[in-house]
């Protein structure tokens, strides 16, 4: 007898007995996609509580500059106080919930509501509300400080109410990235992809290679990670020297298969070649901006590094790429993408934007395409998840640390 073809539809999931029934090195079961309470576990369990490139210190560099960070229903101010400090700051008025600020950014000497004029200052403190009894309580009604943390010049909030500590990635990273001096560069373009698709098929995308070599042949053409670790290997080991005698570190941070303790930030970094005669990621090869930080050359090599799960970049000699993937509901979602050059690097002058940021456009593109195609396949009576390829290392890797984050929410749920 021929067994009847499941439903497009599945029921509202059982997260317990998905996980419980997940096949390791497999791709995650249909459900786990198209519910809207899997988007919502997704979000109270996984995403929200990750740590989110929010800003660069660039973007804030003298007293009373401000930014707003908003995702979901969030809305952060990120702001540089009188001392130089930095905050982040819940956009949320204490009287009623009224936003603060309206503008995406801008200078102030404090923060005043729009709604019935509370007023703030620039770390947070309320300054004056008006009307209120002499029993009113100052101290306590200061704006909600979010969770902060800066790394390499980049700013990153957190929604956890005990997010984990960056203390191990400095420890481990600063030496390695003080060379490309990442603090003193700045944005010189942000550019956001709508996508049809679960933000987890974004993720998963990001995290391999395997499909770049039919996917992206501009890439493929650059990179030779879209082979296999065997060959890539002798273009990693004639790189050594080349960065050696350039002071680049070549120590890695290999955590493929093995997370970091409980209560740090989860990173990975690693640095590898491009192809001979290939000195940056950009369509010819040839560099695109200024050298970054104190280097005095190219190596022809790229780090990738991991802040947290949702914060992947690659930076080259001359210029560095974050990626953002930013979910809208269970069906959509954005990536979005960072350039950065060095802080003094003039446009049209000693570079160009549009080849400082042709690789990665045209690779995004195609990105959203095989992603979208992907989700349509996903939703398809006929779907079953497949095995991972072992270039999908990484992708097995997040998957792995998805099912551990939403364990530990179904169990923070029973607990008495």
């Amino acid at each position: 007898m021929t067994k009847p073809v499941k439903s497009a539809l599945p029921p509202i999931p059982d997260v317990a007995g998905m996980l419980a029934q997940r096949r390791p090195d497999h791709a995650l079961e249909q459900a786990f996609y198209l519910s809207d309470e899997m988007f919502a576990r997704d979000m109270r369990d996984v995403f929200m509580p990750e740590w989110h490139f929010a800003g660069h210190v660039t973007d804030i560099p003298e007293p009373g500059d401000y930014i707003l960070f908003e995702l979901l229903e969030e809305s952060v101010i990120l702001c540089r106080d009188e001392a130089g400090r930095v905050h982040a700051l819940a956009n949320v008025c204490r009287h009623r919930g009224s936003r603060v600020c309206l503008e995406q950014g801008g200078k102030a000497r404090r923060f005043s509501c729009p709604y019935h004029a509370w007023t703030y200052n620039l770390d947070g403190s309320l300054f004056s509300a008006r009307m209120m009894g002499a029993d009113f309580d100052k101290a306590s009604n200061g704006l909600k400080p979010v969770p902060v943390e800066i790394f390499a010049g980049m700013i990153f909030v957190s929604f956890a109410s005990e997010p984990s500590s960056f203390e191990m990635l400095r420890r481990e990273l600063d030496a390695l990235m003080a060379p490309f001096g990442l603090d003193r560069t700045r944005i010189a373009r942000r550019e956001s992809y709508p996508v049809a698709a679960n933000w987890k098929l974004l993720v998963e995308n990001y995290n391999e290679c395997y499909h770049c070599a039919p996917a992206h042949p501009e890439f493929a053409r650059t990179h030779p990670t879209h082979m296999d670790a065997e060959r890539v290997k002798p273009f990693n080991e004639a790189m050594l020297p080349r960065a050696n005698d350039l002071g680049i570190p070549t120590d890695t941070v290999d955590r493929v298969g093995a997370f970091c303790p409980p209560g740090s930030v989860d990173f990975t970094f690693s640095r590898h070649s491009l192809y001979d005669g290939y000195l940056t990621g950009s369509q010819s090869g040839q560099p695109v901006a200024p050298l970054l930080g104190e280097l005095k050359g190219y190596d022809g090599g790229a780090c990738d590094l991991y802040v947290g799960i949702f914060n992947p970049m690659l930076v080259y000699c001359d210029h560095a790429v974050i990626y953002r993937f930013i979910p809208v509901d269970k069906d959509n979602s954005i990536q979005e993408i960072i350039w950065l050059v060095r802080e003094d690097a003039v446009e049209g002058q000693d570079y160009d934007k549009a080849e400082l940021t042709w690789l990665w456009d045209v690779t995004t593109i195609a990105d959203k395409l095989i992603i979208e195609k992907n989700q349509e396949g996903v939703r398809s009576r006929y779907y079953e998840p497949g095995q991972l390829a072992g270039m999908e290392a990484y992708t097995r890797r997040f998957l792995d640390l998805y099912a551990a984050r939403l364990s530990a929410g179904l169990d923070a749920e029973t607990r008495p």
